[in-house]
């Protein structure tokens, strides 16, 4: 999949408060939140990973594969991860990099959901994320 205007606006947010030095004290629930995706994943719990994804991302990958999320999910056989290498929290949005890998996710209300994962530096352009809303 393509990058989208969120997905270039999440990178370019992130930049901008990397170079600003915003940050929280939520590190700690953003990590969560990916872990329990990155475990229901790995534990073929397609309904439970698919809860953790923010409404549109579910809604993109729903449309694009012309399936029920869960089975869906479960077919872009995402990568195993280990523990994150770094978590950053910019207000309503962070991201947790593996060594492969970094998934962004935002917080509605006072939930962090996955917005992309699966997503890998393209070149000059933002990331190349195998799941992502629109």
């Amino acid at each position: 999949m393509g990058s989208t205007p969120v997905l270039r606006t999440a990178a370019l947010l992130l930049a901008v408060c990397c170079t600003a030095g915003c940050g929280s004290s939520q590190n700690t629930p953003v990590e969560d939140a990916a872990r329990a995706f990155y475990d229901s994943v790995a534990g073929h719990d397609g309904e439970k990973a698919c809860a953790l994804l923010a409404p549109e991302t579910r809604s993109e990958l729903e449309q694009s594969a012309g399936r029920p999320c869960a089975a869906a999910l479960l077919d872009e056989k995402l990568p195993t991860v280990a523990r994150p290498v770094d978590v950053r929290v910019f207000g309503t949005m962070a991201e947790v990099r593996y060594a492969d890998e970094v998934a962004f996710l935002t917080r509605f209300g006072h939930r962090w959901t996955l917005m992309a994962v699966g997503c890998r530096p393209d070149g000059d352009r933002p990331y190349d994320c195998q799941v992502k809303g629109s």
